[in-house]
């Protein structure tokens, strides 16, 4: 009878051991799952959304539907965020097939914008309501989260190269020392060919003439008189103050653009007056 209870005893602890082992291994091992994450209001999938492992700080970006691939350990939790929604942790559930888990739907509350009040009148005047809609500052109730952008820095893309491979010189940077020392041949094929000079110099006006083009989409003598309202020679006497004092590059947002006009046509009347 001892023989046989301690028989009973050794399987039991064996049964407990094995299923300790195999509960850890299903923890620790890499399962890949999918999802969708949408919408609460329209039901629609959010693309771009941010999918964050809590446990690694690892994670992916949703595709233009709002579909998700990832690797992820058994009772992971997901951090999603998306610009316009609220943030949601979300806790992966068991996942019995490892081999085969669910398709996981995943919904994320929006949010709305917060603006400062104003006061619209029937007779108030345009130049009134410029000044109003240019001070209010949205506030984002729930921004993004910025921990995560900067994980996500090193992988985005660079912008394309706009000037077209001929034209383009075999360094197109500025060179160094370092250069000079560790690359001699490049430095000077760079600073002595004729053909290098050319191309240079012609990649450099290629280059500025786009981003004229941008800055002039921007900024010209039509928006600044939709801005101030000036006309004709008024128009023509203010233009070359706005353009020596107004900062302006090709990623100077319209909103900014705007602004610069409005308080520089605010400091050029009180000079004129």
């Amino acid at each position: 009878m001892k023989i046989f209870f301690g028989i009973i005893i050794i399987v039991v602890f064996s049964m407990q051991s094995l299923f300790c082992n195999a509960q850890s291994f299903l923890q620790d091992s890499v399962i890949s799952i999918s999802g969708l994450v949408y919408s609460s209001n329209t039901g629609k999938g959010i693309s771009n959304a941010v999918i964050t492992i809590k446990r690694s700080r690892k994670g992916n970006i949703c595709d233009n539907k709002g579909v998700f691939h990832l690797q992820i350990q058994q009772k992971d939790t997901l951090i999603i965020s998306a610009l316009g929604y609220e943030m949601k942790q979300w806790v992966v559930p068991v996942i019995l097939n490892p081999d085969f888990p669910p398709f996981f739907r995943i919904e994320l509350q929006d949010i709305s914008y917060l603006l400062k009040e104003v006061d619209v009148y029937a007779f108030g005047t345009w130049e009134e309501f410029k000044n109003q809609f240019i001070q209010t500052k949205v506030e984002e109730k729930n921004p993004i989260n910025k921990d995560i952008l900067k994980e996500l820095a090193p992988y985005n893309t660079k912008a394309p190269n706009p000037v077209p491979a001929q034209y383009r010189p075999k360094i197109d940077r500025k060179l160094d020392v370092w250069d000079a020392i560790f690359r001699p041949t490049d430095f000077l094929h760079n600073k002595l060919s004729k053909k290098e000079k050319a191309k240079k110099k012609l990649s450099k006006l290629i280059r500025a003439e786009i981003k004229n083009k941008k800055t002039d989409a921007k900024y010209n003598a039509e928006i600044v008189s939709e801005v101030t309202g000036l006309k004709g020679d008024e128009l023509e006497a203010f233009m070359p103050y706005c353009s020596a004092n107004i900062e302006l590059s090709e990623n100077s947002t319209d909103y900014d653009i705007i602004k610069q006009i409005f308080e520089l046509f605010e400091k050029y009347a009180t000079k004129e007056e």
